[in-house]
């Protein structure tokens, strides 16, 4: 049963890439079908006295339902108020009420891939979370029958999953019987073991990037930079331990000198790493070869971070000018060069023959000022990956498909194949229970009406969906709309697929939570909010 007549369950009212919304609509007529058929499978005739008006009204119920497909969640907070608030916000007890893998297909786990059917409670899954890796921990493991699958064949490699199974696209969540065509969020899984380092901004930051951009090269599995100045290459080992975390150690080498006519002593600094690697190309625009890389605009985060790129470039292929108060940064890059006059304001005219020189004052921030810019520093792991089929399989024997369904924290996704997936909404039945949110206003104070927290919650429920994917939906759309410091989104659901099938344990409570900004960096806020939240 769809409730939509061209979106699939979960993907309506999505954003498009240029950030626009799709609004599906309702089709009664194959919703009442659909109730038909239902009704003929259970062994009743839809059309005696006191049916025939049944599949109408289910209809109209299902309608109700999914009525948050047909709205576009932003509209609920397009008025906000400026009014120099400051402290948190918390609306407590809104009303909640809402609506998989084959066993020999691998997935990837912490440690290696392994089969569905091997999993278990306490292993970790990679994820993708906003591009970046991430574990999370499968908490709840179930299976069941299924006649039908799916192989979905991109350019990156295949997998089979249920036909319902929720898979990442630029349009939003789609089942993967619908994807042909489209693309999907992949990383590649060999890569995903790999160490990552995490950057700092500042000085030595700046100064690792201006040297490797000078004269330094970056090759699939490291960076390296060869100088023939022992103290260049100490700040380059120095630099890249205190804004990376690795350990880089300095070799002595020898290189054969053009302009001398012999081998003359060198210093090399190497780091073997291909996340360091991917982290600089990222930077640069992908090609990091010196002469026709980009300029790294995340030097541009604050002063000191581009102070450090400077001396960094001057240090790599650079000189101070004698008795004068300027240096002089020389290469052959010339938009590279002139994207760094451009942020100093000066002068700058490329040689058409030769190295071009760039004069930079030692004063250009006392001249020109500095524009401060704000750039994303963590690298981004995934990539859209074309879907080039999609193929139903039926099970031809007697024995259907065993297919397991896994639920996991604090991520609801996981890869399989390094392709982005989510939990199954296989119930179609709903949940209900209450929902609390609180955000800390930006600096503006900006705020909205509180009944239009509890509109949102009503919209992203009623659809197919799953807790763990509301919570966040709601987090994440008051982090759009309203630039808040902070958001903190705690629900507590009971499932009626727990009271009514499988396990049947009713009045069992789900609890999730979705946390933003300063509620997951300062544990004293959060736990302000929660203790408000628990009403103590």
């Amino acid at each position: 049963m769809t409730s939509t007549v061209d979106e699939p369950i979960g993907a309506g009212g999505d954003s498009r890439p240029d950030g626009s919304f799709h609004i599906p609509q309702f089709d009664h007529a194959r919703a009442e079908a659909a109730v038909r058929e239902l009704l003929l499978a259970a062994g009743e005739d839809p059309d005696r006295e006191g049916l025939r008006d049944t599949p109408a009204r289910v209809a109209r119920a299902y309608h109700e339902l999914f009525a948050g497909l047909y709205t576009n969640p932003d509209e609920v907070l397009d008025k906000t108020f400026d009014e120099a608030h400051e402290e948190l916000v918390l609306v407590r007890d809104i009303p909640v009420y809402s609506q998989c893998v084959p066993s020999k297909q691998t997935v990837n786990l912490v440690g290696g891939a392994k089969p569905a059917r091997d999993v278990r409670i306490g292993d970790r899954f990679w994820t993708l979370v906003d591009g970046k890796v991430e574990q999370t921990e499968v908490v709840e493991v179930s299976s069941h029958q299924k006649r039908e699958l799916v192989e979905v064949v991109t350019e990156k490699g295949r997998f089979q999953v249920t036909p319902d199974h929720p898979l990442a696209t630029p349009q939003g969540w789609q089942e993967a019987k619908d994807v042909a065509g489209t693309y999907i969020e992949w990383t590649p899984p060999k890569k995903l073991c790999r160490q990552r380092w995490q950057p700092k901004i500042g000085y030595e930051f700046g100064y690792a990037l201006g040297a490797l951009c000078s004269d330094g090269t970056v090759g699939d599995h490291y960076v390296s930079l060869v100088v023939n100045d022992r103290d260049v290459a100490k700040n380059f080992a120095y630099a890249l331990d205190q804004a990376f975390g690795t350990d880089a150690a300095i070799e002595e080498i020898e290189r054969p000198s053009g302009h001398l006519q012999r081998q003359v002593e060198g210093f090399r600094v190497r780091v073997v790493s291909s996340y360091l690697a991917d982290l600089v190309r990222q930077y640069v625009g992908g090609d990091a070869h010196h002469q026709r890389q980009r300029f790294p605009r995340v030097v541009m985060s604050n002063e000191t971070t581009f102070r450090g790129f400077l001396d960094g470039c001057v240090d790599g292929d650079g000189c101070r000018m004698s008795s004068r108060r300027f240096r002089v940064i020389t290469g052959r890059n010339v938009p590279f060069l002139d994207d760094i006059a451009r942020v100093i304001s000066a002068r700058f005219t490329p040689s058409l023959t030769q190295a071009s020189e760039l004069y930079v004052s030692d004063d250009w921030i006392l001249r020109h000022g500095f524009a401060q810019e704000s750039h994303r520093t963590d690298l981004i792991e995934s990539q859209w990956v074309k879907v080039e089929s999609v193929r139903s399989l039926e099970a031809s024997g007697a024995e259907p498909y065993t297919v397991h369904s896994f639920k996991c924290d604090p991520h609801p996704t996981f890869l399989i194949n390094g392709h982005l997936t989510h939990n199954c909404e296989h119930h179609l039945l709903p949940f209900h229970g209450v929902a609390h949110i609180g955000y800390i206003p930006n600096e503006m104070g900006r705020v909205t009406g509180l009944s239009k927290l509890a509109r949102l919650v009503d919209l992203y429920a009623k659809r197919p969906q799953v807790q763990e994917r509301l919570t966040s939906q709601v987090a994440d759309a008051l982090v759009r709309r309203l630039e808040p410091r902070g958001v903190i989104v705690v629900i507590d659901a009971e499932h009626l697929c727990m009271g009514m099938r499988g396990v049947r344990k009713a009045g069992s409570t789900t609890t999730t939570s979705a946390v933003r900004g300063q509620f997951r960096s300062s544990a004293s806020s959060r736990s302000e909010a929660l203790s408000l939240i628990r009403g103590r």
